[in-house]
Order: C-alpha cells, then structure tokens, then sequence
C-alpha cells in the first residue's frame, strides 16, 4: 500500500476518497477549543446551511458548510455529493479527528436532506460502521421518508416536490446501481 496510517479513521478516509471516488477531498486536522466543541455539540441540523463551490466535472459536487458564526471549523468539514446515474445524491462526508463523535456528522445529513432533497447510501460503499447508527437514526425523524432495500438507503425530505418519484425509482431499482 502506498500510503502508510497511523490513524484508522484517516485509512478508511484515504481508502474512500483515492482509490474509490476520484475528485474527493480531506478535511484539514483543526483542532478547536473546548467552547468550540460544545457550541458546535449545540447546533441544530437546521443551523447548518450549504453552498456549492465547484466539481470535479463528471460527478463529484463539492459543498462548503456555512454556519450561523464563525467557529473557524468549516476547513475540518468536507462534504461531497457524488450523483448516482443521473438521479441519487451520495454523500461523502469526512471531518477532521477533533470534530468526530459529537453529533456534527448526524447534524451535516440531515440538513442535506432538506437542502439538497435526499441523500442516497449505496450499502456496498459503507466503509465507517458509524454511518449505519446515522441511517438508523435518520429514520426516526418526522420531516423525512426512508426506505432501505437490499443494496441501500435513501431519506427524501417531506419539502421534496419529487417524493414520488424518486420512491417509485428507488423501490424499483435491483443491483444495477
């Protein structure tokens, strides 16, 4: 392997974003203070917002996090949307170590819910345990509507005009994807 890592959460970051999905980027190793942490900790996925700031020119979306304050963590989180034949949203979501476990990447999928419509999991592609926990926790949220089958999940906002739509190709889609 060419690249050597200390760090396993990094490993599988590098695994997704080179060897997989060309046109990602990594987030920058910030490392806020605690008053940071726990401001951060007490957003609402609805105080997150969302601007496209370019592409790799096939597939790959790059979003930059806009925030109610300046907290100085948006470098530390990278958000790609990958579009899947045309249709479903993929997200690709690494933060820097200092951001982990304290409820920043829940917070990051539910607002892209809303702001992009859906979001869309290839199950194949899963390489944090930790996405699954986000998945299953999606689907308690009363301004959503979540489907899983056998090769992925998908969580539609209630705002989307295109609910039906992309249930029926969701519901009828097999392996292809």
């Amino acid at each position: 392997m060419i690249f050597k890592m200390r760090n396993r959460a990094l490993n599988w970051e590098l695994w997704e974003s080179v060897n997989f999905t060309p046109g990602l980027r990594l987030p920058a190793q910030i490392h806020p203070d605690l008053e940071t942490i726990e401001i951060v900790k007490n957003l609402k996925w609805s105080d997150l917002d969302w601007k496209k700031i370019g592409s790799d020119g096939v597939s790959v979306v790059w979003l930059d996090l806009k925030l109610p304050a300046d907290l100085g963590i948006e470098e530390g989180v990278i958000v790609d949307i990958q579009i899947i034949n045309n249709i479903f949203y993929q997200i690709h979501i690494s933060l820097a170590e200092d951001l982990r476990g304290i409820g920043l990447g829940t917070k990051i999928y539910r607002s892209l819910i809303d702001w992009a419509g859906h979001l869309y999991s290839g199950k194949g592609r899963r390489h944090n345990p930790i996405i699954n926990k986000v998945w299953r926790g999606l689907e308690n949220d009363p301004g959503v509507i979540c489907m899983e089958n056998d090769i992925a999940n998908i969580c539609i906002s209630k705002k989307n005009t295109k609910i039906k739509k992309l249930s029926r190709i969701f519901n009828q889609m097999s392996g292809s994807f």
